[in-house]
């Protein structure tokens, strides 16, 4: 079948995918359908219909809008961009849309009934009404048309009685619809679908928006897929309507701790009663550090404030109930650019006197002789998707000896299952799936029925599940890498796995974990190379001035060191055309922090600080491509970020500090035998951004030699080997393996 003729029947299964909750592989079909077919108007179409599910407007006017230039005639096309367009607050050219859509195909009470929906939030009242009657004419049971006909009615302020008939005539349809779309949202989370499953939500609430059990779920599949500010105005709006909603406000306190957002989450849990606020609550509460400081001294202040509480907690007679959900609140203090080695050794200890039960041991690493047969090697993360860890987990997964190694993918869930995760399972032996609701002693049981060799964590530090499970011995060898590049401070985490190109004469002194050094590698993960940008978007599209300097640095801005703002300061203040440009991320309380600080720290300068909107990861490499310069943070170094970026050969300034995660972009400068963008000091790193930014020769060339030598980076058999090395040589060290299975020796520290 040639690629034309198997357009429509792509564009079919798209559809269907789509109808079913599918809004995913929908979206993939699609996606691959414009890349070979870009003049197809249904697939624009498709294309902005679910990207108005996943609320992403610009997507879906632009979508829309492509569907009307190729299909003027086509009433659906204008009925999408009427829709993009209300979405988006374009009220006026929302109607204009539908009007369009219906004289096209008058006899349509759904367009009838969006049309009267803009009409009133435009003021136009008595229009809307006449719209609604319009719609109820054609399809007298229509149950949103009478929902929203008795609102207009009420608008108005005339015709009590027909609004309250509409009212009541509307609401069983109403009902079996919205019980409905909760089941699917339910059974698509239950499959790990979780962006279907919130698309399906959001859809409902348009229909019900003040809907508690529709917003409790869409809180829930918000926080599960890390939208916790999204997450946050759900339940807000749950509290606008039952102020004292206890598990909403500890559901809401707990958020927004763990985002660091220290006032709003000691706002909610203000509103508890205190005997109703439970222990793990007010630990976590006691322990939490906020995302942004004002100020060096700020946050060595607040350094100071965590170790003292952590001292008169261990005085404290605590008890976890829960330890799956335990506070987590470690996270933080691996961006504060400080050895945290005694902190979470003592955080550590604290858990375990508060929850003893964290200490369950499987019965097999109490035996001499392992199983027979190949390496058993358990995978475990709540993050085997789509995400900085599927990313840098995949290939591993994918390469790893399958004559020598057998391997679990164990996912903490709920978590998306998607294209990647699907591909992890495909080359594992097994999956086994964690409930972060079943209880820590389920979870234990699951874990030691595997009998694994090694358990390698993939993020201890990120969320509460996979740091409560590494307290327990299930397997003779545990470790972890550099996923959340920090050590943990656990007892029976066995090794932490570096590269001796991170690592510097004093680094063990990092880790509780013994460091297990491997050899000469630009990254700890086979890396698969990341598909040329395609040049569709211009500085406008993102919001960038036309001309001058792009500093960018497209890290999330908590990894912004306030040591950082001397260095930008330098950088502005030399190149006065330039701009530093940040990604404002989903917690506009964190940039306004930082704004602050700016404010002090760059003055007049901070005029040149740029905040753009969140970049879609199919737009990331696109952005990339514009810039001039990247700017490499202090203390936390970019690892996807540096290795897409060098992927379209933009220059990247870095400065290494003496921790770990300060040190991986020079790694990889290092393995591609560049090393002009390495700086020595902070004043090196000015010139270095400077001159990358203002003398285009210098900028060329360094792009040039990127491009030639970053074949370094990606897919390098060299990391899979490596690991295994690790795998066998730990397993050796304890009598588990034979000498003779053994590779050559990997260097421990």
């Amino acid at each position: 079948m040639s690629g034309e003729s198997a357009m429509p029947d792509l564009l079919t299964r798209a559809r269907h995918a789509a109808r079913a909750g599918q809004l995913v592989e929908a979206n993939d079909i699609i996606e691959g359908i414009l890349r070979a077919a870009p003049q197809e108007a249904g697939a624009w179409l498709l294309r902005s219909q679910i990207a108005l599910q996943f609320q992403q407007f610009e997507r879906s006017l632009e979508s829309a809008t492509r569907a009307v230039q190729l299909a003027p005639a086509d009433g659906a096309s204008w009925y999408a961009l009427g829709r993009a367009s209300k979405a988006a607050g374009i009220l006026e050219r929302a109607i204009d849309c539908y009007q369009k859509s219906l004289e096209l195909g008058p006899a349509n009470p759904d367009v009838l009934t969006s049309l009267g929906i803009a009409m009133r939030a435009a003021g136009r009242v008595r229009e809307a009404i006449g719209a609604h009657r319009q719609a109820l004419t054609l399809a007298p049971d229509h149950g949103i048309a009478h929902h929203n006909l008795a609102n207009a009615l009420e608008a108005l302020g005339e015709a009590a009685e027909e609004a309250l008939f509409h009212r009541t005539a509307g609401r069983p349809g109403l009902l079996g619809e919205l019980e409905t779309e909760y089941r699917k949202a339910c059974a698509l989370r239950a499959e790990g679908k979780l962006p279907d499953a919130l698309a399906v939500v959001v859809a409902a609430l348009q229909i019900a928006p003040r809907a508690p059990a529709l917003l409790s779920l869409a809180a829930t599949l918000s926080t599960e897929l890390g939208h916790g500010s999204q997450a946050l105005e759900y339940y807000d709006q749950i509290l606008e309507q039952d102020a004292g909603d206890i598990l909403v406000l500890c559901a809401a306190s707990r958020l927004a701790a763990s985002a660091g957002l220290l006032q709003q989450a000691r706002a909610y849990a203000e509103r508890v009663p205190p005997t109703v606020l439970g222990a793990d609550l007010r630990l976590m509460l006691r322990l939490a550090l906020p995302a942004i400081y004002p100020s060096a001294e700020a946050l060595l202040e607040q350094r100071r404030s965590y170790a003292a509480a952590l001292e008169e907690l261990a005085r404290a007679d605590l008890r976890l109930s829960d330890p799956l959900a335990a506070p987590w609140t470690s996270f933080w203090l691996a961006y504060q650019g400080q050895n945290d080695r005694e902190l979470l050794g003592r955080l550590a200890q604290l858990f375990l006197k508060a929850a003893p039960q964290l200490g369950f041991s499987a019965a097999h690493c109490a035996r001499a002789q392992r199983r027979p047969g190949r390496v058993r090697v358990g995978f475990i993360s709540r993050f085997l998707h789509v995400h900085s860890i599927g990313k840098t987990t995949l290939g591993l997964i994918e390469k790893l000896d399958p004559s020598r190694f057998e391997i679990y993918l164990i996912r903490i869930v709920p978590s998306q299952y998607d294209a990647t995760t699907a591909r992890m399972a495909a080359a594992a032996a097994g999956v086994v799936e964690i409930d972060s609701h079943g209880g820590l002693e389920r979870a234990h049981a699951q874990l030691a029925a595997l009998e694994l060799d090694v358990l390698f964590y993939q993020d201890i530090g990120m969320e509460p599940v996979s740091y409560a499970l590494s307290f327990a011995r299930l397997a003779p060898v545990q470790c972890v890498s550099f996923g959340h590049p920090n050590t943990t401070g656990v007892p029976n985490l066995d090794y932490f796995i570096s590269n001796d190109l991170y690592e510097t004469a004093e680094s063990p002194q990092h880790y509780s974990e013994r460091l297990f050094l491997l050899h000469e590698l630009p990254t700890l993960a086979y890396y698969y190379r990341p598909a040329a940008p395609g040049g569709r978007r211009n500085r406008g599209y993102f919001r960038l001035p036309p001309a001058g300097t792009l500093y960018l640095c497209p890290q999330t801005l908590f990894k912004l060191h306030p040591e950082f703002d001397p260095l930008l300061r330098g950088i502005l203040g030399r190149d006065t055309r330039g701009y530093i440009v940040l990604v404002r991320g989903q917690y506009a309380q964190r940039e306004t922090a930082l704004r602050e600080r700016f404010a002090n720290t760059l003055g007049a300068l901070a005029e040149r600080v740029l905040f753009i909107d969140n970049v879609p990861a199919a737009d990331f490499l696109e952005l990339l491509g514009l810039a001039d310069v990247m700017l490499d943070p202090l203390h936390f170094n970019g690892m996807n970020s540096s290795l897409e970026a060098f992927a379209v050969g933009l220059p990247i300034v870095t400065l290494p500090t003496r921790l770990q995660r300060g040190r991986h972009t020079r790694a990889m400068y290092l393995c591609m035998g560049i090393t002009d963008c390495i700086a020595q000091d902070e004043a090196a790193y000015i010139d270095l951004a400077v001159r990358l930014g203002t003398d285009a020769a210098f900028n060329a060339s360094m792009r040039a030699r990127i491009l030639e030598r970053n074949q370094v980076l990606y897919e390098d058999r060299r990391v899979v080997m490596e690991f295994e090395r690790f795998f066998i040589g730990s397993l050796h060290e304890r009598g588990l393996i034979a000498e003779d299975t053994m590779p050559a020796t990997a260097s421990t520290a």
